[in-house]
């Protein structure tokens, strides 16, 4: 039983995550190949405000939940952040009270589980003064992943964690431990959201079934996305722009090749490949619904062009450098 918290001293910390997004490696990565992604300037904030007694209660937009630190209880709409709590319970020293606000939609392809996962991540380990550094943070935190969805690779929860673009390397054979490299660049991003999504679970389904009698092919399909990827990432090491538009659309022939491409997706790509100044668009994610990818600004599109595109929800957003932190109230800067 964790020790009483006097009532004049009840503390108060303000923990904060970016949304995310997949630039290359969708599907593969699963299978232990590489993945670039990169955290974006949208926002998951939590305000925790400690108690004298051992309740936790959490508030969201999804829901709210009330449980106590020696029996935490489930809630289906706040997985995650019951699991982190779950995965710190014998650290955390008192009761806790837990505001959790996120700036975007969960139906924009911005990672939002991840997001509000590593907002918690970073938040119990300030409170619990557990120190964990980044990559025991994301093995905490993939595991949650894990025992929640049955499979991800936690490309997302990296970039979370992490911020800025991110090379992501997840373990496997050859890699006894996950890698998680951080690449300076500077990239417009605009994202596109077709309409719908279909579960990424029931998309690795499909994939699976589709495929269940090629197995050398669909490893070879595998090591050609991992091959792009890795051009990619030599590209924007490099400064060599034009070689990473090319991997890109080459990465968007290799998930069409896969069969998660569909008419929507392929519509809102041909669209923005029609505008001058966008230099490559692909799914971001695990395709069959979901978001389109574009890399650089709308300003040069025709105005029909223009005018098919506002019938998808779009955002533009930018590369965030700072990945998921947590202050004391005292310290905290909005």
């Amino acid at each position: 039983m964790p020790p009483a918290v006097k009532p004049d001293s009840l503390p108060s910390w303000h923990s904060q995550a970016p949304a995310n997004t997949m630039i290359l490696g969708e599907h593969s990565v699963v299978y232990g190949h590489p993945a670039l992604a990169c955290a974006v300037n949208q926002f998951v904030k939590i305000t925790w405000h400690a108690r004298a007694d051992n309740a936790l209660n959490i508030y969201s937009a999804l829901g709210q939940h009330h449980t106590q630190i020696d029996a935490i209880s489930l809630h289906p709409k706040l997985n995650f952040a019951v699991a982190a709590l779950q995965a710190f319970q014998y650290q955390l020293p008192h009761g806790l009270d837990i505001h959790i606000e996120s700036e975007f939609s969960s139906t924009i392809g911005l990672g939002s589980s991840a997001a509000v996962l590593a907002a918690m991540l970073s938040g119990l380990n300030t409170i619990c003064q557990t120190k964990h550094e980044l990559i025991a943070l994301f093995t905490i935190g993939h595991k949650i992943i894990i025992d929640i969805q049955g499979r991800g690779s936690g490309t997302d929860l990296a970039a979370s964690l992490s911020g800025g673009a991110i090379y992501f390397q997840p373990k496997n054979e050859t890699h006894k431990h996950p890698v998680i490299k951080k690449i300076t660049v500077e990239l417009p991003i605009q994202l596109f959201y077709c309409g719908y999504k279909t579960p990424t679970a029931v998309v690795l389904q499909q994939v699976a079934e589709a495929w269940q009698n090629k197995p050398a092919e669909l490893s070879m399909l595998y090591r050609a996305m991992a091959k792009t990827t890795r051009t990619g990432f030599e590209a924007l090491q490099n400064n060599t722009f034009s070689d990473f538009y090319q991997a890109c659309k080459k990465y968007q022939q290799l998930m069409t090749e896969l069969g998660v491409n569909d008419s929507t997706l392929q519509t809102i790509i041909d669209l923005l490949t029609s505008c001058p100044s966008i230099d490559a668009a692909k799914i971001s994610g695990s395709g069959l619904g979901d978001c389109v990818l574009a890399i650089g600004v709308l300003d040069n599109c025709s105005t029909e062009t223009s005018n098919r595109l506002n019938n998808y929800q779009q955002i533009s957003v930018n590369i965030c450098e700072k990945g998921a932190f947590t202050l004391c109230d005292s310290n905290y800067q909005a």
